[in-house]
């Protein structure tokens, strides 16, 4: 059953804290050594997340670059962003009500852990 689990690639694109919350439990239930993350974790990073790894140096650690990509792309440093992509939301041409409803709950709930 664990070579049925795979992280997905991380770009920039997605909620980093949902990338970083995925890792960390893969990491925990395949009981990764140190060695095993810094390999899961550099393969999964790529375009500007991919970054990360030239900006930290070949001696990096897991926490090294959790670190530097926290800071990079976590949700604290967005939330005036997200602030205004909520006030500036608007249902879009054919834009099911449950569609906007989930973008505005995500959006807010970006706000709160920022």
């Amino acid at each position: 059953m664990h070579q049925l689990l795979k992280l997905r690639p991380f770009d920039g694109s997605r909620s980093p804290d949902t990338f970083l919350l995925k890792f960390q439990r893969m990491a925990s239930y395949l009981c990764w050594n140190e060695e095993d993350a810094l390999n899961q974790l550099c393969g999964s990073l790529e375009g500007v997340a991919g970054q990360v790894l030239w900006d930290v140096g070949p001696r990096a650690t897991t926490a090294d670059i959790i670190c530097l990509f926290q800071t990079r792309f976590g949700m604290q440093l967005q939330a005036e962003h997200f602030k205004a992509k909520l006030q500036a939301r608007q249902r879009a041409p054919g834009e099911s009500l449950q569609s906007l409803y989930q973008d505005t709950c995500r959006l807010m709930t970006s706000m709160s852990i920022c």
